[in-house]
């Protein structure tokens, strides 16, 4: 990805889970009674158009390509795809025909834009359940289906999943119900609103790159059948240890409900770091980085869901005022209008500041119409172009952090 634009965490998050699709079920962390699995649940979050967060997933989807319908070392499919919106009992009965035919569960999720992937926020309460059950990748699954296809059955389940999201699309959704539920817990909402570099016309250094990387996978996923378990040094060990017990514990839900997969959390990508330079087994040096690529996880993901902080607040009802103006062009909104649009998520004052602020940026232009000698003048408000600029939201929303 050097001559893309995309943004060199998503180069990074999206490498491991290549890695990750590419063990399957057949690799996982041998910690006694309680094994890892190598599994992903990564959520790219940018604002639109900034850090070319769809470039990163077609390129995961083209890459993984290779996997699918393509038998391994022992014969078996590894991994099916499903690259766009299906139903959760769709789904369902996608692991259990895949049960059926090849015996193992094993599907990624790969799909660029996670609200069509969601859908509206009524269907968002099923789909985020079903993935959190299937995340620890159980041996067997039975239930559910309906009269006409009979009962869902799944064995040796394994999930990775991978998505794209923008901050305010997240914060209208992913509700504390959401949170409670362990869902985001086990998500690693990767941010970055920086592209690594400018290419007006990006050009392929290496025509043969994406050969060699689709060959890569191959080989790690023929030797992921033959390697299986992943060991951990005593010296990592001894380190895992040390923090495990002598960590602090946060008071906020969120941080809260990820700490308690923490651990988990660093020996998976510790895990694959270790695949990555082909050790396959867990040292100080792959604990270290995975430790802190965590670290920045949840504290990304903390800044994404301070649900009572005003900040989220405002996010959503900028949100909903710009959809308002744009929609309307250059015809004037009345102010009143506007305020019955966003009155769910701010108040009357909280609503004033918010355009005392888009107006002192330019953002907006406000006109008073008397319709008659007598009674009040209406104030109309209308976007102006800044009101689309890149970067906006940010400034809008610094003034009431």
């Amino acid at each position: 990805m050097a001559n893309q634009e995309t943004a060199l965490r998503f180069d990074l998050w999206c490498g491991l889970f290549c890695i990750s699709a590419a063990c399957g079920r057949a690799t996982y962390v041998a910690r006694p009674r309680a094994p890892v699995y190598l599994n992903l649940y990564t959520i790219l979050v940018a604002e639109a158009g900034t850090s070319r967060k769809s470039t990163s997933i077609r390129c995961v989807a083209s890459i993984l390509s290779t996997l699918v319908g393509t038998p391994d070392v022992g014969g078996n499919w590894p991994i099916g795809m499903v690259d766009a919106k299906v139903t959760p009992e769709k789904l369902d009965a996608i692991l259990h025909t895949r049960t059926e035919e090849f015996g193992s569960a094993q599907l990624c999720i790969i799909v660029p834009e996670l609200a069509v992937f969601m859908g509206t926020e009524r269907y968002i309460a099923h789909m985020p359940t079903l993935l959190t059950d299937l995340y620890d990748c159980p041996d067997r699954r039975f239930g559910g289906g309906t009269i006409e296809r009979g009962s869902v059955v799944q064995h040796n389940v394994w999930i990775g999943f991978l998505s794209a999201s923008t901050p305010t699309w997240l914060l209208k959704t992913v509700n504390p119900n959401v949170i409670e539920g362990g869902f985001t817990s086990r998500c690693y909402f990767i941010m970055s609103d920086l592209p690594k570099r400018r290419m007006a016309w990006p050009v392929d250094s290496d025509p043969n790159l994406l050969t060699d990387l689709r060959e890569d996978v191959r080989i790690i996923c023929n030797e992921a059948q033959v390697r299986g378990s992943i060991g951990i040094t005593e010296e990592a060990r001894s380190s895992f240890t040390h923090w495990y017990e002598n960590r602090q514990h946060s008071l906020d839900p969120f941080r809260q409900s990820f700490e308690a997969r923490e651990d988990a959390h660093i020996l998976r990508i510790a895990a694959l770091l270790s695949i990555n330079d082909g050790s396959w087994i867990i040292k100080q040096e792959h604990l270290e980085p995975a430790t802190e690529l965590i670290m920045g996880v949840k504290d990304g993901s903390s800044r994404i869901f301070e649900i009572t902080n005003a900040r989220s607040k405002f996010a959503l009802g900028l949100d909903v005022l710009r959809t308002q103006l744009i929609t309307s062009g250059m015809d004037p909104v009345p102010r009143h209008r506007l305020y019955l649009k966003c009155r769910s998520h701010l108040d009357n004052i909280e609503f004033s500041a918010l355009i005392e602020a888009l107006q002192e940026l330019g953002a907006i232009q406000r006109f008073e119409y008397r319709d008659g000698i007598r009674g009040r003048p209406t104030d109309y408000i209308r976007g102006t172009q800044v009101l689309i600029s890149q970067g906006l939201g940010e400034r809008v929303l610094e003034r009431f952090s």
